[in-house]
Parts: structure tokens; C-alpha cells; sequence
């Protein structure tokens, strides 16, 4: 794990709140159906993809043959009932100018932070990994959809953090809780698609959870931008420590 996670906004007001603990965790589906060119906007968003070149291989047990198809495979978890906050573990002009941040909030105290977030959420709250050594935070992996999807289709809480590679520009870590068992093992709809494509409703209103972990001023700090003066040239950046 690096030494520090950074949080972009494009607001200070938002920093502001962060740095008092007070966190707004989105469900999946918000950042799946989130339309801003697929820069924090996710079509994607909770479901794994699996489009083998040549086509899907299909094994028929019973009768003894394999058939290929020009088909996808996919495994889309329960996207309302996970929650995420969204984090990356770089500090750049790219992902500044990217989020159009005005500040970033740097955490350079992760198992803590990390901690807290955890013993403020609800005792049924239920985190990613295997039993006895679950967690909040998760490194997003990035993936070609070409790629061996074993043992990811199976795992909800690998897929809740999983992106193709066009987002590895991010260098995404996220906290990832859900309040059922979404994160549970095999609980996920599973679907043959033709061209490697669905549509999915969307919710008449997006989940949310507004978490308050308390004062997280010691352990973080404040990184502001202040406005560039000309096109291209780069920004200049005062730390305050809060």
C-alpha cells in the first residue's frame, strides 16, 4: 500500500466536509448511470466482461461437443446495494485537470483512516475479501475484457472494484461496504450477450450513504490549486496542514 490517498474536488466545500468526516458513499449504479464523457462516469460500473478473442467457447458436457459463439460473458453485481468512495493513490496534473479539481485532500495516514471509516459504518456492514481478513479499502485491478475472467465472475467483491484499462488513468483506490450480502460469493446476475453489450434499468433514484467518521484533521492534509493563468501552463500548488 502507498503512503497516501488523495481525494480531488472540484469544490472546496466538499474538502471541507471531508476533512470533518463527513463522507457521502454512492451506490454502483450512480456512477454507472453518472454522464460526464466517462471521467467519474462508469457504464461499466459493477460488472465484469469477458469477450475472448475468436468468440465464447461453450462446452456441451452432456453431448460431448464444444461450440464457439460471438457472444460475452458477463457478471453484473447488485450495484444498488454496494456502496463506494472513490479515491486514487496518485498525485497529478492529469487527474487534477481531469476532476477540475480546486483542491485535493491528501490521507497520508491510510490504516487509520481506513479504520475509522469502518467503526462508523453499521456492525452488518460487510466489506471485500475472504472471511476473517475482509476490509474497507480496495486497490482497483484494471482488465481487458479478453482477459481469464476466472475467479472474478464469481466474486462481487472483486467486481466492485474492477474497471477496464481506458481507466487506469485514475490509479483508483476506493472503500468499498455493503449493508447486505451483495459482496456474498456468486451473488450476481450472470448473462450471454450478443456483441458484448446490455442495458440495464436504471433506478428512479440512486442509494446513498452519508457516513461521519469524525475529525479526520490529523490525519490528513490540504493541497490547493490555484487557477492557472495560462493555457498549458502548470498549476501552482500550496499545502496547509490541517
Amino acid at each position: 500500500m502507498r503512503h497516501s490517498l488523495y481525494k480531488y474536488y472540484d469544490k472546496q466545500q466538499w474538502a471541507n466536509a471531508f476533512l470533518d468526516g463527513k463522507l457521502r458513499f454512492r451506490s454502483l449504479s450512480y456512477f454507472r448511470d453518472y454522464e460526464d464523457e466517462q471521467i467519474r462516469g462508469d457504464k461499466n460500473e459493477g460488472k465484469m466482461i469477458f469477450n475472448p478473442e475468436g468468440g465464447l467457447v461453450l462446452n456441451n458436457q452432456t453431448q460431448g461437443f464444444t461450440s464457439t459463439i460471438p457472444w460475452s460473458f458477463t457478471a453484473t453485481v447488485l450495484l444498488e446495494e454496494i456502496f463506494v468512495f472513490c479515491l486514487s493513490r496518485s498525485f497529478t496534473q492529469e487527474l487534477r485537470e481531469r476532476f477540475n479539481a480546486v483542491t485535493c485532500v491528501e490521507i497520508f495516514d491510510i490504516k487509520t483512516f481506513c479504520s475509522r471509516l469502518e467503526s462508523a459504518l453499521p456492525a452488518v456492514a460487510t466489506f471485500p475479501g475472504k472471511p476473517g481478513r475482509t476490509r474497507i479499502g480496495q486497490t482497483v485491478e484494471y482488465y481487458e475484457e479478453t482477459n481469464n475472467c476466472n475467479p472474478t465472475w464469481a466474486c462481487p467483491d472483486m467486481i466492485a472494484a474492477l474497471k477496464f484499462k481506458t481507466f487506469a488513468w485514475q490509479d483508483e483506490y476506493r472503500m468499498v461496504f455493503s449493508l447486505t450480502n451483495a459482496l456474498a460469493f456468486e451473488n450476481a446476475q450472470y448473462a450471454l450477450v450478443r456483441n458484448g453489450t446490455s442495458q440495464q434499468p436504471k433506478p428512479a433514484e440512486h442509494q446513498h450513504y452519508d457516513l461521519k467518521a469524525g475529525n479526520l484533521h490529523d490525519i490528513c492534509r490540504i493541497h490547493e490549486f490555484e487557477r492557472q493563468t495560462e493555457v498549458g501552463s502548470a498549476p501552482a500548488i500550496t499545502d496547509s496542514q490541517q
